[in-house]
Order: C-alpha cells, then sequence, then structure tokens
C-alpha cells in the first residue's frame, strides 16, 4: 500500500526526540552537528559544564551571524530553546565580552 507524503511526514516526527542536550565543555559543543527534535514543543538544551559564563548566539540558515540574538549561558548552567515547526538555526559559543561570531565555536544547525 503507498504511503501519502502527510502520512510520511508524520512517521518522520514521530520518530524525532521531544528533546535533546548539547552539552558544552571548554567552550566546545558535543554534539557540534545537526540536533533535531519534534515540532510540537520540542527542545534543545544547551549544558554548560565550564566555571565561565558564555554568550550563546543563535541565527537563521542564510543569514549573518552577527544580527543573531544573543542569550546568557551561565556557568555550570542551562538554556533551554524550544523548537516550533520548521524553526531553524545556527548557533556560536562565545566568550561574554566577544562581539563578532567568529571569535567562538559553533555548531547546527538545531531543527525540527
Amino acid at each position: 500500500m503507498a504511503t501519502t507524503g502527510a502520512a510520511r511526514a508524520k512517521e518522520k516526527e514521530i520518530g524525532l526526540p521531544k528533546s535533546a542536550t548539547i552539552t558544552i565543555r571548554e567552550k566546545h559543543p558535543h554534539p557540534h552537528g545537526e540536533v533535531e527534535v519534534t515540532p510540537d514543543g520540542g527542545r534543545v538544551h544547551f549544558h554548560n559544564k565550564d566555571k565561565k559564563e558564555y554568550r550563546l548566539r543563535l541565527w537563521r540558515p542564510k543569514t549573518d551571524p552577527n544580527t543573531g540574538i544573543d542569550l546568557l549561558l551561565p556557568a555550570n548552567g542551562r538554556v533551554t530553546v524550544v523548537i516550533k515547526k520548521r524553526d531553524e538555526y545556527f548557533y556560536n559559543v562565545m566568550n561574554i565580552d566577544a562581539d563578532i561570531a567568529e571569535t567562538g565555536n559553533g555548531g547546527g544547525p538545531i531543527r525540527n
């Protein structure tokens, strides 16, 4: 029996995790590649294992990273990003006093 495109898309969403964690150690994210979660309130947790706070910059593909949004990633703390349907962001872990995204360690995309 043939499967419709809508049914295949639903099967893919069902197989996605509700949440994923990206761990930061020595300013390096792991995993640093693509992380995908379910679109119905899926969460991507950034867990900082360092004793230093960082600036976490998020930006959309095909845009300038330096126009993205910055969040504080506390020392030994967490930040959670909620993913909506078709959301996709790259990210960079930067020193708190950095202004330019190229000064950090990045990854992604995070998406649904």
